[in-house]
């Protein structure tokens, strides 16, 4: 109000020559009768009812004289005034009428005494809403009026815009933009965060016990498992590391993970708990593939260029260092860009879905997509070695390349249907489709460790529970080594 006040006496002081032009017309003086000492003296035309002129204006103010003179209400005359002949001033663009909160207030007051000029009614739709940010005028005693009312939001909520100018659920990052506030629910709600906790925690657990088991399987025989084989093994060793990521973070939560200040990791090097989950999944997810592919190569070399397992490990070190290097290169390439940012449903920290197709789509697609081009290739090769030895009774290469054929094929879906998924959100896509991305990585886990499912590993397993030392676990009570009529055998297989 003060600065209203301001421009109105500024007004009334200014000692210009009669006319300045403004945009809509020219500054002229008051002549109106009515609209003397106001607190301004200068107006123009056209004004907010039309009029092209002060003395069309000044005839058509006579039929409001009764309203005037009935003082139905204190603001009565300054209303109509700044309706027929509104404010001008140089330091204003155009002409300044009343405020629309006004006109309501006196249309209120006034409503027997503006009954009787109808046809002639006052439309306050016309006067502008200051709730809006438009420049009118309120009277001195303003502060008896009723508070004006809130514009429609902006946003498709309920509540009112935050003094931040953000929308509800976000509030301003460091960098100037809106982002998700932390323990809010900007774009999700908390029964879409639940299902979505939920799916990547059974996916992760699953995830990390079939990998577990994998990886005690190759420890507990690891001659079993030479090259071609061998790969697998990494491969299911880096899906292991990234499951227990997963399932730590279920144990700390959202907010302990993805929150820098009050909102989400926007910039996800701000927060050390964001960088080191995004650094330990995306590595080893990349690793996970690479060693994918390097599995793709080992098969390839072994059924179409008949390599031997020895010259197989003798290129191991090769290996080791493609599919290292390769996760290492692109991780140490999205840490240096900044682009990790935490996501609102997941609670976790990701590649920016600016960068998703550069850093995501790109490493991902060239390892898959080389894996797959191998595959093909050794198909042939695999059939025939398989034919040959299947022929000479060696039936165990046989069952080991359909078993590896299943997994790389079911590995290759859900990799291929993950990155898919991220991309697709990463374009503007439903956002679920980053939970569901999440849950197709960590079940890769599953198809990274279907080596291990065999006949052979139950029984190593079983021989593992139950020594043959001593009498099987299921043994009715006559085979047991304490009954009398049980007779220890001579020698006891150790096999």
């Amino acid at each position: 109000m003060a600065r209203i006040l301001s421009v109105v006496l500024l007004c009334a002081c200014l000692a210009a020559a009669d006319q300045e032009d403004v945009e809509g017309g020219k500054c002229e003086r008051i002549k109106l009768s009515q609209c003397q000492d106001l607190g301004y003296n200068w107006t123009a035309m056209p004004n907010l009812m039309g009029h092209r002129d002060q003395k069309e204006a000044e005839e058509a103010m006579q039929k409001f004289a009764g309203v005037i003179s009935s003082e139905c209400s204190m603001h009565a005359r300054f209303l109509l005034c700044s309706a027929f002949a509104p404010l001008c001033s140089e330091q204003v663009s155009g002409s300044v009428s009343a405020c629309r909160a006004l006109c309501e207030s006196v249309s209120a007051d006034c409503e027997k005494e503006l009954a009787q000029l109808a046809p002639t009614v006052l439309d306050c739709g016309a006067f502008p809403l200051r709730a809006v940010r438009r420049l009118c005028m309120r009277p001195p005693n303003a502060s008896e009026l009723v508070p004006e009312p809130q514009p429609p939001p902006r946003w498709p909520f309920q509540e009112r815009e935050r003094e931040d100018g953000c929308p509800p659920g976000h509030a301003r990052a460091p960098a100037g933009a809106c982002w998700p506030a932390c323990g809010q629910h900007a774009r999700y709600t908390q029964p879409e965060k639940r299902s979505a906790e939920l799916w990547m925690a059974t996916a992760a657990w699953l995830s990390l016990l079939c990998t577990s088991l994998a990886l005690l399987t190759f420890c507990a025989e690891p001659s079993r498992y030479r090259y071609p084989e061998r790969p697998a093994v990494w491969a299911a060793a880096c899906h292991a590391v990234v499951a227990a990521a997963h399932v730590a973070r279920g144990w700390l939560g959202a907010r302990a993970l993805s929150c820098a200040g009050n909102t989400l990791a926007v910039d996800g090097l701000a927060s050390p708990a964001c960088v080191a989950f995004f650094s330990l999944t995306y590595y080893f997810t990349l690793a996970a593939d690479a060693w994918f592919a390097n599995a793709c190569v080992a098969w390839y070399l072994t059924a179409a260029s008949e390599w031997s397992t020895e010259a197989l490990e003798r290129a191991a070190a090769y290996l080791h260092a493609v599919a290292w290097g390769w996760a290492g290169a692109w991780t140490a390439a999205a840490l240096a860009l900044r682009r990790v940012a935490a996501d609102e449903l997941t609670g976790t920290c990701g590649v920016a879905a600016p960068a998703a197709a550069a850093l995501v789509a790109v490493p991902r697609g060239a390892l898959l997509g080389a894996a797959a081009a191998l595959a093909l290739a050794a198909g042939p090769g695999i059939v025939r070695v398989r034919r040959a030895l299947h022929a000479r009774g060696a039936k165990r290469v046989g069952r080991l390349a359909v078993r590896a054929a299943a997994g790389g094929m079911l590995y290759l879906a859900l990799a291929a249907l993950a990155t898919g998924s991220k991309l697709y959100e990463a374009r503007g896509g439903e956002g679920r489709s980053g939970a569901l991305a999440v849950c197709l990585w960590l079940s890769c886990g599953v198809a990274a460790a279907a080596w291990a499912w065999s006949k052979k590993s139950a029984l190593v397993w079983r021989k593992a529970i139950c020594p043959p030392r001593k009498a099987p676990c299921c043994a009715p009570p006559l085979l047991r080594p304490q009954h009398p009529y049980y007779k220890r055998p001579l020698h006891v297989s150790r096999v």
